[in-house]
C-alpha cells in the first residue's frame, strides 16, 4: 500500500512539477509590478506665459510606476503613476498623472515575448513657477486635468520572476475645456476665437526601460 501511495505521489510531483517550471519561465500572466524611466519630449500649445511658451519645447524625465492584474495572460487591468519634469533653471515644470487602466497583450515564443497596448484616463496634476529678472520667488501656476494615456510595449523575460519593457508614453490633457462660448449671430459676426474643445493640447511622448516583477 505504501509503495503505491509513493509511486501515485512520485507520478504527481512528475507531472506538477515540469507544469509550475513551465509556467514560471515566461512573463507575467498573473499580477506584476513595473518600475522605470526615460525620455520625456513635450508637444504643448502653449498659453501666452506659460513654461514652453517661454522655453519651447524642452525634454525633461519621465518615472512611472505601474501594477498590473492579469484576468487572463492576454487582458489585464491596472494602474499607473508617471512623475514628469523639465527644467531651463531658474524655470521649472512638472506633472504628476495617475490613472487606472486597461491593456491588451499577445504572447510568443513560450510567453517569453510580447507587446502590448493600454488606454488610461486619469487625473494630471500639471505645476510650473517661472522667474522674471530679479525676481526671487517667481510665479506658480498650478491645476488639474483629465488626462488619457496611452502606451506601446515590447516585453521580454530576463530571469525567473523579472522581465524588462522597451515601451512609448503618450499622455495627453486640455489646457482649457471650453472656457467661454464662441459668438455667432445670425448675421454672420464671429468673434474671430476658436472654442473648440480642444484647442491647446498639452501632450507629452515619453521613451523609455522598465523592470517588471510578477508571475
Amino acid at each position: 500500500m505504501m509503495k503505491q501511495q509513493l509511486a501515485t505521489l512520485a507520478a504527481l510531483l512528475c507531472w506538477v512539477i515540469p507544469s509550475l517550471h513551465a509556467q514560471s519561465e515566461c512573463l507575467p500572466q498573473e499580477y506584476s509590478f513595473i518600475v522605470g524611466g526615460g525620455l520625456m519630449l513635450p508637444h504643448v500649445d502653449g498659453n501666452k506665459n506659460d513654461f514652453f511658451n517661454k522655453n519651447g519645447n524642452r525634454p525633461g524625465y519621465d518615472l512611472m510606476a505601474e501594477g498590473r492584474y492579469y484576468l487572463t495572460p492576454n487582458f489585464a487591468i491596472g494602474a499607473q503613476y508617471d512623475y514628469l519634469r523639465s527644467a531651463r533653471l531658474p524655470d521649472k515644470m512638472h506633472l504628476h498623472f495617475i490613472r487606472p487602466e486597461m491593456l491588451l497583450r499577445i504572447l510568443w515564443s513560450d510567453g517569453n515575448q510580447g507587446v502590448f497596448f493600454s488606454l488610461g484616463i486619469g487625473y494630471m496634476n500639471y505645476q510650473e513657477r517661472l522667474y522674471k529678472r530679479n525676481q526671487q520667488q517667481g510665479h506658480l501656476y498650478r491645476k488639474g486635468y483629465c488626462g488619457i494615456s496611452f502606451a506601446l510595449g515590447y516585453e521580454f523575460r530576463i530571469t525567473r520572476k523579472l522581465s524588462g519593457m522597451l515601451r512609448a508614453d503618450m499622455l495627453t490633457a486640455d489646457w482649457f475645456v471650453n472656457p467661454d462660448g464662441r459668438l455667432y449671430n445670425t448675421d454672420g459676426y464671429d468673434d474671430g476665437v476658436n472654442h473648440n474643445w480642444f484647442k491647446n493640447n498639452i501632450t507629452f511622448f515619453n521613451l523609455g526601460l522598465a523592470v517588471q516583477f510578477g508571475r
